[in-house]
């Protein structure tokens, strides 16, 4: 029996631009790669956030970008005012995503005379908000569901079975709704994780009970409280799930969703799986839902962050990259994701950062005045608690006699 791991025509973790772990696709716990759907919470969930709210212009704005990235799928409440012209709006630019709403009487129907055929019919699962939200029984309560999906069925639509707090019910009560939303024609189901306060391996859990107990698409929906909800939608990836619902961001109810864009990256580089997504648009997209939003993209937030790709030391990276072995050098290489290495000098630096730093300004240095530069540099950085602005630095490197390099 061959072994992936040494078999030099079978390495999926070697990537045309990234390395990463070979134990990844270890036989042991490999996940077979497949082709998988991301749901967009962004005009959703996104908007549930409680400081931010959005215009029917940004909503259009952020949906046209989606569909340059590759989504196929969108979503919003019919709750927010203005619901009616978004969907207007949105529908009428034909996109190329299936637009989902939730199933609400008295205001769903407005949303399929407007062209909606896709419903989010919301069964909440969990007994103590059926006993002290909804003051009802759980039987009562699912009937009514049904009777909901039956009706979006009727309409024509698809449907999806949407369970908040299903990571809180038991077993039995989550397999027993599914398959009677399945008799009733539902055609997905979601695992959601209202409260953040599932286990990735338990989401997996889930997610393969539910394939292996009915015909239905599954879905999961994570929140990020205990800042777990990238870790569980894979988990979900790697039981099965059909479709991943992520945000722009991350942004969200409380502490907020799973963030596309680390979904998505992780599962092209780690899991070598598809998405349809042009990762190379992401910076653009979640720059937008920050300018929009008025939310700020965390420093070290993976692949749209600040921070994510700026280095002081620059060695290993020349030399990955005289090696033809840049990918090494990286996670994966920033332009995967539409960024670049960024190099400041600082007090970590090495003295391939400062030669490296010099090229950008066509200057050279003999070894000697390398050395000189990156100590005063180290210093400098230190003493200003923070890298040098490069004017700091070059004015450095001009006191050690610099000079331009060859043309």
């Amino acid at each position: 029996m061959s072994d992936a791991r040494e078999n030099p025509d079978n390495q999926p973790w070697n990537g045309p631009r990234w390395a990463t772990s070979r134990h990844n696709f270890d036989p042991a716990i490999a996940v077979p790669p497949r082709p998988v759907e991301l749901h967009d919470l962004t005009l959703r969930d996104g908007e549930e956030s409680a400081d931010l709210a959005f215009t029917t212009a940004d909503k259009v704005a952020i949906a046209e970008a989606l569909a340059r990235l590759g989504i196929k799928r969108t979503e919003i409440f019919l709750t927010v005012p203005g619901w009616q012209e978004v969907i207007r709006e949105i529908m009428r630019r034909d996109l190329g995503m299936d637009f989902w709403v939730t199933w609400q009487q008295g205001r769903v129907e407005t949303a399929l005379e407007l062209g909606v055929r896709h419903v989010m019919v919301w069964y909440l699962i969990g007994d103590e908000l059926q006993q002290h939200v909804l003051k009802t029984s759980r039987e009562a309560q699912l009937e009514k569901v049904l009777q909901e999906v039956r009706a979006a069925r009727a309409a024509g639509c698809t449907v999806n079975f949407f369970m908040p707090d299903t990571t809180r019910a038991d077993l039995e009560h989550i397999t027993l709704a599914a398959k009677a939303a399945e008799a009733e024609g539902a055609e997905y189901i979601t695992v959601v994780d209202s409260q953040g306060i599932a286990r990735p391996a338990a989401i997996k859990f889930l997610v393969s009970h539910l394939k292996q107990q009915t015909g239905l698409k599954v879905e999961v929906h994570c929140h990020n409280d205990f800042g777990l909800a990238v870790a569980n939608v894979l988990g979900g990836y790697e039981g099965g799930a059909d479709v991943l619902q992520v945000s722009i961001n991350g942004i969200g109810y409380r502490a907020g969703n799973a963030s596309m864009e680390s979904v998505a990256a992780a599962l092209k580089m780690i899991y070598g799986a598809e998405t349809g997504l042009q990762l190379d648009r992401l910076p653009e997209v979640c720059g937008l839902v920050e300018r929009i939003s008025g939310l700020p993209i965390d420093y070290y937030k993976p692949i749209v962050g600040r921070g994510a790709f700026r280095y002081e030391q620059w060695r290993a990276i020349t030399e990955f990259t005289e090696a033809n072995e840049r990918r090494f050098a990286f996670p994966f290489e920033p332009e995967v994701v539409g960024r670049t290495a960024e190099l400041v000098i600082g007090k970590w630096s090495d003295s391939g950062a400062v030669v490296q730093k010099l090229a950008e300004y066509g200057l050279k240095a003999t070894p000697e005045q390398v050395g000189r530069i990156l100590t005063r540099s180290q210093r400098a950085g230190a003493a200003r608690h923070r890298p040098l602005e490069d004017g700091e630095f070059l004015v450095i490197a001009e006191q050690e006699g610099v000079t331009d390099a060859e043309p």
